[in-house]
């Protein structure tokens, strides 16, 4: 490990203090209703090189929120009150909303007052995150999932006391202690195979099912050929 490639945990740390806590402090200041701000991380596929993990954080009316619900559109919810009405109904799957969909603006100003800017990244997707939270993520999940299935919850921040600083609690649990500190594998890319050591969770690409796939039709094909010869020579 070194300065430009630290370990996972030091990048959680820099994450936590730099970015998250700085942030729950604007969110706490522009929202009266907000008791607590929930991380969750993802790692899926987002038509990228990589598999990115992404981090979600999410404005929640109760200062011990339940998860998926708490990332999902509900009555109670803190967002858009408009944006909320409009999206109780259960979309054309049958699954709930994703509440990242309403909260969007009210994020836009927590990091325009914490950081200055409306759209701010501390770690990219496609590296720091990876070496980072890849380990506390379940499995590689798919984009077109909804954020409250494709994440897990990691950190908590209570609003705090009057008087007092927030803290960050880290609630999630390690899936994957294997892809701590693996920045070869950012270096080669996620889907490249590994020299010794690969994680458990990797999912590579192969063709090993597709092939499977074709021989189990060719031999259902030669067999129903048979039977139709042996068939015909019987009925002669």
């Amino acid at each position: 490990m070194s300065e430009e490639q630290p370990p996972s945990r030091v990048l959680r740390q820099q994450f936590q203090d730099e970015y998250a806590l700085p942030l729950a402090r604007a969110m706490f200041e522009l929202e009266p209703r907000c008791q607590s701000l929930l991380i969750t991380v993802g790692q899926y596929w987002c038509d990228e090189a990589n598999d990115a993990v992404h981090c979600e954080t999410i404005a929640c009316p109760e200062r011990d929120p339940t998860w998926p619900l708490a990332g999902q559109v509900h009555p109670g919810a803190v967002g858009h009150e408009e944006a909320l009405r409009a999206q109780f109904e259960v979309d054309d799957d049958g699954e709930p909303y994703d509440l990242s969909q309403v909260q969007d603006g009210l994020f836009c100003r927590a990091n325009e007052k914490a950081f200055g800017q409306k759209f701010f990244c501390f770690l990219d997707d496609n590296t720091d995150m990876i070496v980072a939270f890849a380990s506390y993520c379940r499995e590689v999940g798919d984009q077109e999932e909804p954020r409250w299935r494709s994440h897990t919850p990691y950190g908590l921040i209570r609003r705090p006391l009057e008087g007092a600083p927030p803290t960050f609690e880290v609630i999630g649990q390690m899936y994957r202690p294997e892809w701590e500190d693996r920045w070869d594998a950012v270096e080669r890319g996620y889907l490249m195979p590994f020299e010794d050591n690969p994680p458990q969770g990797k999912r590579e690409a192969t063709s090993e099912p597709a092939k499977s796939k074709f021989v189990q039709r060719l031999l259902l094909i030669i067999v129903v050929w048979t039977a139709v010869l042996v068939l015909r020579r019987l009925l002669r």
